[in-house]
């Protein structure tokens, strides 16, 4: 990734390249998609005056990328289902995805944005689960939300300390945020979780039950 590119695009306001780079980038780019956030937030920095647009811009591209998600389960869950189940690697992506929705109903809907390696699975579930979208949005559009808030904040603020060659080092910051997660994980938690299970909708609890396709 070009820290002078993305620049470039945030100063002379191509927001819709942006929107596109985002959208593109979080799945193809070899790089955790919270250093892709940071570094926007650190790109922001430079150009002060764009930042309200620049955030709402990048919101917009995690939006699409993960309601995208949502309707390829939706529309052609099962054979992608069937055909990933096969492969090692993303089979026990599943499988945790699908404890985590066991234990946690929808509201893991928003919290999987902070969980690598299922951020982008659990959506195509609940989508192939045909989860209302209303309910979808509710969840997993207030939790991307407040991770790219997170992450977009640490660029801004503390994108100096960040090594823009994305070593993988994320600093001090990485720990605070996950303490202040946990913290809001658990005061919410309790009331998200019954809310979330009171009309969830039929998710299958392995691998096997995928296969052979979930009930009407």
């Amino acid at each position: 990734m070009e820290f002078d590119f993305l620049l470039d695009i945030l100063k002379n306001g191509e927001y819709a390249g942006l929107f596109l780079w985002i959208l593109i980038g979080s799945t193809t780019l070899p790089l955790p998609n919270e250093i892709i956030m940071m570094t926007i937030g650190m790109a922001a920095s430079k150009t002060p005056s764009n930042v309200v647009p620049i955030f709402f811009t990048t919101l917009a591209g995690v939006l699409v990328a993960v309601s995208t998600s949502y309707f390829l389960g939706r529309l052609i869950g099962r054979p992608l289902l069937v055909f990933f189940a096969k492969k090692k690697r993303f089979s026990k992506k599943i499988t945790s995805s699908l404890r985590l929705m066991d234990k946690y109903h929808a509201f893991s809907l928003s919290i999987s944005y902070f969980v690598p390696g299922v951020r982008a699975i659990i959506p195509f579930l609940y989508g192939f689960s045909k989860l209302s979208f209303r309910k979808f949005i509710l969840f997993a559009y207030s939790g991307a939300t407040l991770w790219l808030f997170i992450m977009f904040s640490a660029g801004y603020l503390f994108g100096e300390h960040i090594s823009p060659n994305f070593s993988g080092e994320l600093s001090l910051i990485t720990i605070l945020f996950i303490v202040f997660l946990f913290a809001i994980f658990k005061f919410f938690r309790k009331n998200k979780i019954r809310e979330a299970s009171e009309d969830d909708h039929f998710v299958p609890t392995k691998l096997s039950a995928i296969q052979k396709g979930s009930p009407d």
